[in-house]
């Protein structure tokens, strides 16, 4: 009978120690990665903030919360999206895009996108799209608030801060207005530029050629609302 003498090394065992650590370390970071999908990427903002996000080209979506002091990016798109607050400000930078998020009721919003909807916001709102659309509802300008739409439609379904320093400003350049407001709004209305049509039934609101002249509605105080146009169509209504 013939033997095999060769020298067979013996197989280490793993150490399983270090097995469970690595385990361990997998689990936790999927239980992180679970945790902040479910409650989102907190920031916290003070009293009279303004959210400052620039060069967007996707969309960024806004809804108010219950909350006063937080700003919460969700969906998994704004889980690790990076955030820095302004020196010498209240401004907090968002770098980041293709955005869903909660916010205070009450904050200031400068936003260039090439989709821009919000919801139930009050503050002053600088708000920019180069032809995409900017959709407001239920929200109310305050202060210096720029809508500038260059090329596509503007949709705005809420109020206007009536105090005298109250300057709304909705710019469209060849593209489309369509702004609802209370039945007791009152406001200066400026159109400037060159009208398309305007359909209205604010009384005293017409168009001459292709411009409209200033005209009062409501009591005062008076809020100054603009219409900067470039051959645009204006849909401005009560109700």
């Amino acid at each position: 009978m013939m033997y095999n003498t060769a020298f067979q090394p013996r197989r280490r065992r793993r150490n399983p120690i270090l097995s469970i650590i690595i385990l361990l370390i997998f689990l936790g970071g999927i239980s992180f990665f679970v945790y902040k999908w479910q409650t989102g990427n907190v920031i916290n903002v003070d009293t009279g903030a303004t959210l400052f996000i620039d060069e967007c080209t996707g969309y960024v979506h806004v809804h108010a919360s219950t909350s006063t002091n937080q700003v919460v990016l969700q969906g998994l798109g704004g889980i690790f999206v990076p955030s820095s607050h302004a020196q010498d400000s209240d401004t907090i930078i968002i770098n980041g895009c293709d955005l869903d998020m909660t916010v205070p009721a009450s904050i200031n919003l400068k936003i260039n996108a090439d989709e821009i909807d919000v919801f139930g916001v009050s503050g002053q709102m600088n708000l920019t799209t180069n032809g995409g659309s900017i959709i407001l509802v239920q929200d109310t300008l305050k202060g210096k608030s720029v809508l500038d739409n260059n090329g596509g439609p503007t949709i705005f379904q809420g109020s206007i801060d009536s105090s005298a320093n109250s300057t709304p400003t909705f710019s469209s350049n060849g593209g489309s207005l369509d702004i609802s407001l209370p039945n007791d709004a009152s406001f200066h209305l400026k159109i400037a530029g060159i009208v398309d049509t305007l359909t209205t039934n604010f009384p005293g609101v017409a168009v001459t050629g292709n411009s409209g002249p200033d005209a009062n509605v409501g009591v005062s105080p008076q809020a100054t609302l603009t219409l900067d146009v470039n051959g645009s169509s204006v849909i401005l209504h009560k109700g």
